[in-house]
């Protein structure tokens, strides 16, 4: 007889972004420069005198627990650290037994809806929306109830919409991210406060992703857990900020009992978050100089970048549609009149860009339903003079039909 296997599996179809990444690799050993407009990959290292710091910490011999299996939800002075800076940051207060550090951001969104959902419970997502939530969600063996956030509205979901799809059903959870990615979008107060109460009144969860909460460059980043306390788990992440998204740590807050079951899921999943990446941390978080000069410099950094692209596609793409992100490292630009006389969808033409063009983006197909006209477009890695190229020869490519 065959062997059998979980069939679920096969909804994970794999990141986007990695797919790019390894067709960009081959065409590198080939010798094409790649523009890269498509990684969420920031193009600044971390603070050099972190960097110095832990230069040093590598050669203390007295320094074993650099090198040794960490406890399940981190080092405890790390998640004091941790719940220390969000108090700092303007976020809510929490004791660091409501922390719980993960191996990155993905693995603490893993762990978090892991610990959440059962067979048959619906999530609702927003469109367009990250595309890694749902394959977890259908994995775990739920499903999907989608809701606009429409660019005319500044990609804010409609309140008739939401409290539609939080009646009837299953539904278990709301995920929710802001700043947005794809969009930059940030979560209007009224947003949250209309989230927070539907959660509240309904029994349902907000799994909220705050990866780029710190890189805010126009507004404010609203703290959902300030709101819905008993119903939010936030979901975080240092690769974004300070920048070592190789060194994988992230971290999970929320009220202490479902952390706890989130730390049971982490445990199985990775054991124990990196030793390293922990260190680097802590030194970073208690730097409070280092820290906020590292942040105003990432901001300015990002900031440049996404005028440069804003400025491009104006002129170069003049019937895009995009709204200037308030955070992220992407605008999201739909390309619907250009695509419609090309006769291409956003997959076609990302695939032609990279193809014939050495330029990476990733199609707005990926973010949901109505992202057949999309491309999310990311300044975070290359210089201005790169991503004005870039999009001119996005617009060479539809120009070319």
């Amino acid at each position: 007889m065959p062997l059998g296997y979980n069939a679920r599996v096969d909804l994970i179809t794999g990141s986007p972004t990695r797919k790019i990444d390894a067709v960009r690799e081959r065409l590198a050993r080939e010798g094409r420069d790649v523009i890269l407009l498509s990684t969420g990959q920031p193009g600044f290292l971390p603070p050099r005198g972190l960097r110095e710091r832990l230069a040093s910490l590598l050669l203390d011999d007295g320094l074993k627990r650099l090198y040794s299996y960490t406890p399940t939800p981190g080092y405890g002075d790390v998640r004091e650290a941790v719940a220390e800076d969000l108090r700092l940051l303007g976020g809510p207060s929490v004791s660091p037994d409501q922390v719980v550090l993960t191996a990155g951001g993905q693995e603490a969104m893993f762990a978090a809806l892991s610990a959440i959902l059962e067979p048959g419970d619906e999530v609702v997502l927003m469109d367009p929306t990250y595309f890694g939530y749902k394959p977890i969600v259908e994995y775990l063996g739920g499903g999907v109830r989608w809701v606009r956030a429409p660019m005319e509205a500044g990609f804010q979901p409609a309140e008739e919409e939401l409290k539609e799809a939080v009646s009837g059903g299953r539904v278990k959870a709301m995920v929710v991210v802001s700043p947005d990615n794809p969009t930059g979008r940030l979560i209007s107060w009224g947003t949250a406060r209309l989230l927070a109460d539907l959660a509240v009144d309904r029994g349902l969860w907000i799994v909220y992703d705050e990866a780029y909460k710190t890189l805010v460059f126009e507004g404010e980043h609203v703290y959902m857990y300030k709101l819905a306390p008993d119903n939010t788990i936030s979901v975080n992440t240092f690769s974004k900020d300070p920048g070592f998204p190789g060194w994988r740590l992230g971290y999970v807050y929320g009220p202490e009992w479902i952390i706890g079951k989130v730390r049971m899921v982490s445990e199985e999943l990775v054991y124990c978050p990196p030793s390293f990446a922990q260190i680097a941390v802590l030194e970073y978080l208690r730097d409070r100089r280092l820290r906020l000069e590292h942040l105003e410099s990432s901001r300015l950094f990002l900031r440049t970048r996404m005028e440069a692209m804003a400025s491009a596609l104006e002129e170069l793409l003049p019937e895009a549609r995009f709204a200037r992100p308030g955070g992220s490292m992407f605008i999201a630009a739909d390309l619907g009149h250009y695509l419609a006389r090309a006769g291409l969808d956003s997959e076609g033409l990302a695939v032609r860009l990279l193809e014939e063009k050495s330029v990476a983006v990733v199609p707005g197909a990926y973010f949901g339903p109505s992202g057949d006209s999309l491309l999310r477009l990311s300044f975070a890695t290359e210089t201005p003079e790169r991503i004005r190229e870039g999009v001119r020869r996005i617009a060479e490519a539809l120009q070319a039909g």
